[in-house]
């Protein structure tokens, strides 16, 4: 369907509205996707909320690549490219007819956020043939968005998705590293429920074995980690203990989607268990800041992500705006200057309640900050969910 097609089904359904209304609300979702929605693409999302359904056209074969953070649950035939990050475990089922069926998920990234990807059935052999990878930057085809658990949209690879595993068209550049993703030992705290870090072995104990009040027996291992921020426990358990192999230390560690521990005194440790990705590395990996930082005369364009060491030159100013999708959402603005130059910021939602405190003076670092036009078309840094800001020094 073309766009005046989708228009016309729209008003078909929903008597209540305007040609000019439903126009409105498609340029709006167009406008707020900042030029990445087709015509097309803005009015099948704009009918999907307005609960309208629109039939779909066999006789397409093109497709609309759409960013993560455009994505809404509901949309069908959708194509989504992103860095895989997170490889999970495979699992298998009983469906009602006694069949077994296998399901395994990825979480995968673009500039604009990450999302949950579903492999069902014979997609999911990628992983067990170890053709998917964390790394590696993957194309999904014909797949379908549905609301998880956790309320937000999912991505699933059905019979009929694709999964393109590096698409000779791509530009490696334009999708964040995994570094990205990966804290400093010393961030993590107790309010973590899971984490990925990177890391050089420093000790690593004997596995131990002990009995459960059941009368089975377990392993565990445990083994001391260290960036350059500080060190942490790693913990092993069960069939992950003969897992680790025979890491010594002075080994690289990639550890992705562990589980923090909170101890006594506030001291965290990490623990592997089943949905954790360990990876050896053969030589050390640059830490995120010193290999993507940038100074505010290099943000010549929109893009990112950046990462940026700045000063904080005026004083935070909290306020609401309401967004084209009616919600009501805080946003502090601030401005930040270098050696080589100054520039605005937006801090949004989360990222607002945190800087209305900061003061003129405060050096910060910004991780996995975006550049955008804004006001007399003047080039701002911007947040967004995958932002991280440390303070480096008060100004108190």
């Amino acid at each position: 369907m073309d766009l005046e097609q989708i228009v016309q089904r729209i008003l078909l359904v929903r008597r209540d509205l305007t040609r000019e209304e439903v126009l409105k609300k498609i340029y709006e979702k167009k406008r707020s996707a900042e030029g990445y929605f087709l015509d097309e693409v803005a009015a099948r999302i704009v009918a999907f909320e307005l609960g309208v359904e629109i039939p779909k056209d066999e006789t397409e074969t093109s497709w609309t690549e759409l960013s993560i953070e455009n994505l809404v649950s509901g949309l069908n035939d959708v194509t989504v490219t992103g860095r895989v990050i997170i490889v999970y475990p495979v699992q298998t089922f009983s469906r009602p007819d006694l069949t077994e069926g296998k399901v395994a998920r990825l979480l995968i990234a673009d500039k604009t956020g990450t999302l949950k990807t579903v492999l069902w059935d014979d997609k999911v052999s990628l992983i067990e043939d170890e053709k998917i990878a964390s790394g590696q930057i993957i194309r999904v085809l014909h797949g379908y968005a549905r609301e998880g658990l956790d309320g937000k949209p999912e991505l699933h690879v059905g019979t009929r998705g694709e999964i393109q595993i590096s698409p000779p068209d791509l530009v490696e550049s334009e999708y964040p590293p995994i570094t990205s993703f990966m804290e400093n030992i010393n961030a993590i705290t107790g309010k973590h429920k899971k984490t990925n870090i990177f890391g050089t072995v420093q000790r690593v104990y004997p596995a131990s074995e002990f009995k459960r009040a059941n009368g089975t027996h377990g392993k565990v291992r445990r083994l001391q980690l260290r960036d350059e921020t500080g060190q942490i426990a790693v913990v092993f358990w069960n069939q992950r203990v003969d897992g680790l192999g025979d890491v010594e230390t002075g080994d690289y560690l990639r550890i992705m989607n562990a589980r923090v521990k909170e101890l006594a005194g506030g001291l965290v440790e990490l623990h592997v268990e089943k949905a954790t990705q360990i990876e050896k590395v053969t030589e050390k990996l640059p830490s995120f800041e010193q290999k993507r930082r940038q100074t505010i005369a290099d943000i010549k364009e929109e893009g990112g992500p950046f990462t940026i060491e700045a000063t904080v030159v005026s004083n935070p100013e909290l306020r609401e705006v309401t967004t084209s999708q009616n919600e009501k959402v805080k946003v502090t603005s601030l401005s930040v200057s270098d050696t080589t130059g100054k520039i605005g910021v937006s801090l949004w939602r989360e990222h607002a309640e945190f800087a209305r405190n900061l003061s003129s003076g405060t050096r910060i670092l910004f991780k996995n900050i975006y550049a955008k036009r804004g006001f007399a078309d003047q080039l701002e840094l911007t947040t967004r969910t995958s932002t991280k800001i440390k303070i480096l020094s008060s100004s108190k």
